[in-house]
């Protein structure tokens, strides 16, 4: 028997589905191309490895320092600044410091001359002091001998004077002082602040023309007079034929 042969009806219903299924290819063509993107990857792998790159750049970005920004470098030269203010300010106080070393040191070195030069015066002047003192040793070692006159009166120049000598006969005025036993420490037998008298014409005692022989107005004169110069054995208050020990001043001789 031979193929059932197909009617009009069926030829039709064909083309239908043949016409169904070549739209339905399109639609689903379409479909894909509008998941694909310019490279031809679907949206969906595109979508994954971007969001793959983005986790990538963040991880990135997080490791890696973000850029200096405007203010980052604005706070970058104000600390240069701040640093070099310190620093000049640093070296002024360091400038400073040693001006301040120097001129203490040398204060020290002026208050170190000045102390020896004070300590070289003193040394000079001490020196001064002990030669002074040995020459007025000396010359009291040698003013203390007693020079002899006539009739055993002796006689010490304490000072000499510059005025006028005494002379014989003529007016002179002294000051005095009688002691006895010694010049010093003895009782006081007489004295006068203003005593006047002519030399050589015996208005005193022997011993007194003979011990102020020489003199002149401002010196000052020791005496010691023995009895046969003096009062002889008569006692005026020191014993009867004692010495008589006189201080005197010569103050005025007439012209």
């Amino acid at each position: 028997m031979g193929r059932r042969r197909r009617n009009h009806s069926d030829d039709d219903d064909d083309a239908l589905e043949r016409e169904w299924l070549k739209k339905r290819q399109k639609s689903t063509a379409k479909e894909d191309d509008g998941n694909r993107d310019d490279d031809g990857r679907s949206k969906d792998e595109t979508s994954n490895q971007t969001d793959k790159g983005a986790a990538h750049h963040n991880s990135e970005t997080a490791a890696s320092p973000a850029p200096a920004t405007k203010k980052d470098d604005t706070n970058s030269d104000a600390d240069k600044i701040e640093r070099l203010r310190l620093k000049k300010q640093l070296k002024k106080q360091r400038q400073k410091e040693k001006k301040a070393e120097a001129a203490k040191q040398a204060d020290e070195a002026r208050q170190k001359k000045e102390k020896e030069k004070l300590q070289l015066q003193k040394m000079k002047k001490e020196q001064a002091t002990k030669k002074n003192e040995k020459k007025k040793f000396s010359d009291t070692k040698q003013t203390n001998e007693f020079k002899s006159l006539r009739k055993g009166v002796k006689y010490l120049d304490l000072k000499v004077g510059n005025g006028p000598v005494v002379q014989h006969r003529k007016k002179i005025r002294v000051e005095y002082t009688l002691r006895a036993k010694n010049h010093t420490t003895g009782k006081i037998i007489d004295a006068s602040k203003n005593f006047g008298f002519r030399l050589g014409k015996g208005e005193v005692i022997e011993g007194y023309d003979i011990g102020l022989e020489g003199m002149r107005v401002g010196g000052i004169r020791r005496l010691i007079v023995p009895k046969q110069a003096g009062y002889h054995n008569d006692d005026i208050g020191a014993g009867r034929g004692a010495d008589l020990y006189f201080e005197i001043e010569l103050l005025y001789v007439a012209p």
